[in-house]
């Protein structure tokens, strides 16, 4: 059974006349006929019966009628929503982004061109990892990421570099080098460092600094998220390498760090090959073209 097989006895159905369904439908009358004849076969009970030039649906085809129509609709329905889903100024963009990006980046660029495009809707992922994105992007259970390009695989992810952002040295407000306008690690030896967990990209940049100046950090905190360092931070219980802060934050001074000056690169992936919805292309366009100015 086939879906033009329903649409054509559905058509015979409605105009009950094969030759009138046929023009309907700009195909052959014997196409038509081909068509019903082997959803007969297949149900092995008559659907139609001839009167003169006319055909009338049998009790059988009456029935089987009634789940057609639902079953069409229902695919319809379907067709409907997927255009929905995926057109530019209606779709959904289903986005995944680094924790520390949703702090002010992310909500900044959604807010912008939703203001410009108010029927797109949003699926965002709970920020994770930049493994975990990527995983959740090989999966195809989001369109777009924003991390840090190339750091984990697959391979074939495509990158359009937004910015290189430097990372500060955050001390509290109170700290006998919060009047410093460079630091550098070794001066650092001694200080109690607050970070990421191992998996998360700001960690994996700390270590490489870190291994590159054969420096031995004082790791006094692992934590999840840059709010919650910056919190600690700022109540006097170590320092740490992050990104600037979007605004102030109180009680915490940030730095920059000499002769290092490590950076943190940002960028927006997607699975090349892949499809990828207009409602997605077009908001990728919209966030290059904030950082590149296209």
């Amino acid at each position: 059974m086939e879906l033009q097989q329903l649409k054509y006895f559905r058509e015979v159905a409605k105009r009950e006349h094969v030759t009138r369904a046929a023009e309907k439908l700009f195909v052959s009358q014997s196409a038509i006929s081909r068509a019903v004849t082997q959803l007969e076969e297949e149900l092995g009970v008559p659907l139609f019966y001839r009167q003169g030039r006319a055909v009338v649906l049998s009790r059988y085809g009456r029935l089987f009628l009634e789940h057609v129509n639902r079953a069409l609709s229902i695919l319809e329905s379907g067709k409907r929503l997927l255009r929905e889903q995926s057109g530019e100024e209606s779709g959904t963009v289903s986005l995944g982004f680094l924790h520390s990006l949703g702090i002010e980046m992310v909500p900044r660029l959604i807010k912008e061109y939703c203001r410009k495009h108010p029927k797109i809707q949003f699926t965002l992922l709970v920020q994770r990892s930049g493994e975990m994105l990527m995983k959740e992007l090989a999966a195809g259970n989001i369109d777009l990421c924003l991390s840090v390009p190339g750091m984990f695989g697959p391979s074939d992810v495509r990158w359009n570099h937004l910015l290189d952002e430097e990372l500060l040295i955050a001390v509290p407000q109170t700290h006998r080098l919060a009047a410093r306008r460079t630091l550098s690690l070794r001066e650092l030896s001694s200080e109690p460092f607050l970070v990421l967990s191992p998996e998360h990209t700001l960690r994996i940049i700390f270590d490489r600094v870190c291994a590159d100046a054969s420096f031995l950090p004082n790791i006094a905190f692992e934590g999840m998220d840059v709010a919650t360092l910056r919190g600690l931070i700022a109540a006097g219980l170590g320092i740490g390498l992050l990104p600037p802060a979007p605004s102030r934050f109180a009680g915490v001074v940030e730095i920059k760090l000499s002769p290092a000056r490590p950076i943190r690169p940002l960028g927006i992936g997607w699975i090349a090959d892949r499809y990828v919805p207009a409602s997605a292309v077009e908001f990728r366009k919209f966030v290059a073209s904030k950082f590149h100015g296209e």
